[in-house]
């Protein structure tokens, strides 16, 4: 409970904080929704059709294969389910920690019905027990992407992966971003060439996952402080440093290593080229692994230029086995992630340190303005298509307010005063022409 001025706890202000379980104010459930529908957009603009699945899950389907998509291992960050004794039908059940398992067991349960390959997205809420801090939410918003085949995948599905995911961000409007690509077979080929195979292939992938963009020469010193070889670190070192699959191919033909990951790297690119996505987006970075044990080629993640701070807001990768330890049936798939409530509160921080601000009008009356005028200039505006809220008992000084793009202040003399935000540019504009005036700052 709170403790008021009088040092007494107030019973109307009870201490109901949930750490972990973001809420957002109206300026962050619009744009929320404003990202939901740009990134649906982008992704069935390339034939992705949506998918919903249930938030509950049995608790065997959670856990099935040692619970490979979760982050920690089996029921580590899992919500358990309690029904009531009335109801109780006995079962084991766990809130959703990711949209992949509840999309595997969709599959095990309806694959004769479905037909292959599934090309679906989902976006919708999961949940994870872990203890919140500023990076992991105990609840939020994840955006999947995914084509599953039955026994074969084309690697075509993976650079149209890329494409659907660079028309979802290019949607949302984020500016300049660049898909960073890589292949885990052709690290672990590379790593096969030094007899590193199984566990210590997973722990030199870790350690180059967890190193992220970091100088190359700091991870090398992290792989030799775990143990690794230097002949092995030093490989890893200038195979981080390289650019091209051109280059890759010289150092791997030196070793001996296999080629085959750089040839499914190279045909990726070059179909995700000719699919229509922009060269400058699509950059090899062979520091890109995604720690998970369950990929097994292509792998990807998205950073926003200038932004790089704020680490991937959009991952995946090719997984070849999905639900062998379900079904014992080969069905491989390519997907991505976006972490959507991330997102918001990445994109609500620029804008109130004086980015992007929410895309609405706001309307205000003045003390001498008449009413009538005030609802034509409301009704003009919506008619516009523009999304416009009215104060109709407005607050001493709504200039103070941000979280909207343009203020209008109706006056008496048929004028209006409108504000641009945040930065508070000011127009005097007649009021029959301030809906033209406004829609044309907007298309501008």
């Amino acid at each position: 409970m709170d403790v008021g001025i009088d040092g007494r706890r107030s019973a109307l202000r009870p201490s109901i904080e949930l750490p972990g379980f973001p809420e957002w104010s109206p300026a962050g459930v619009s744009l929320e929704r404003r990202l939901i529908r740009a990134i649906s957009e982008g992704f069935e603009s390339h034939g992705f059709r949506p998918l919903d699945t249930a938030a509950v899950q049995p608790w065997s389907v959670l856990t099935a294969g040692d619970g490979q998509y979760s982050d920690g291992g089996v029921g580590k960050p899992i919500f358990r389910v309690a029904e009531p004794p009335e109801t109780d039908t006995g079962a084991r059940l766990g809130l959703r920690y990711d949209l992949t398992v509840p999309l595997a067991r969709h599959i095990a349960e309806r694959g004769d019905t479905l037909a292959f390959p599934l090309s679906c997205y989902q976006i919708a809420k999961v949940w994870r027990a872990e203890i919140p801090d500023l990076s992991h939410a105990r609840e939020f918003y994840q955006c999947d992407l995914d084509v599953i085949g039955r026994g074969e995948l084309s690697l075509f599905f993976d650079a149209e992966i890329a494409c659907a995911l660079h028309a979802a961000f290019e949607a949302v409007g984020l500016g300049d971003f660049t898909v960073r690509i890589s292949n885990r077979r052709a690290l672990a080929a590379l790593l096969a060439v030094h007899g590193q195979h199984d566990t210590r292939v997973k722990a030199i992938v870790q350690i180059i996952d967890e190193g992220g963009r970091q100088p190359r020469e700091k991870t090398v010193l992290q792989l030799r402080d775990a143990g690794v070889a230097d002949a092995v670190a030093e490989d890893i070192g200038e195979l981080l440093s390289l650019h091209t699959v051109r280059e890759a191919r010289d150092l791997f033909a030196r070793r001996g290593a296999d080629q085959g990951g750089l040839d499914e790297l190279e045909t990726v690119i070059d179909a995700a080229i000719g699919l229509g996505m922009p060269a400058g987006r699509l950059r090899l970075d062979f520091s890109i692994t995604r720690g998970h044990d369950y990929y097994t080629g292509t792998v990807y993640e998205t950073f926003v230029s200038g932004r790089e701070h704020w680490g991937a807001i959009g991952s995946g990768g090719r997984y070849d086995n999905l639900l062998g330890h379900v079904t014992g049936e080969r069905y491989p798939g390519v997907g991505v992630s976006i972490g959507l409530t991330r997102l918001v509160g990445l994109l609500l921080e620029d804008a109130r340190a004086g980015g992007t601000a929410p895309d609405e009008v706001v309307v205000t009356r003045g003390p001498d303005a008449r009413e009538g005028s005030l609802l034509e200039v409301v009704r003009e505006l919506r008619r516009r298509g523009l999304p416009t809220r009215v104060l109709f008992d407005p607050p001493a000084d709504p200039s103070v307010r941000e979280d909207f793009a343009t203020l209008v202040e109706v006056r008496g003399d048929g004028s209006c005063t409108v504000r641009h935000m945040p930065g508070g540019q000011v127009r005097e504009v007649d009021a029959g022409s301030v809906a033209e005036f406004v829609a044309s700052g907007r298309s501008s």
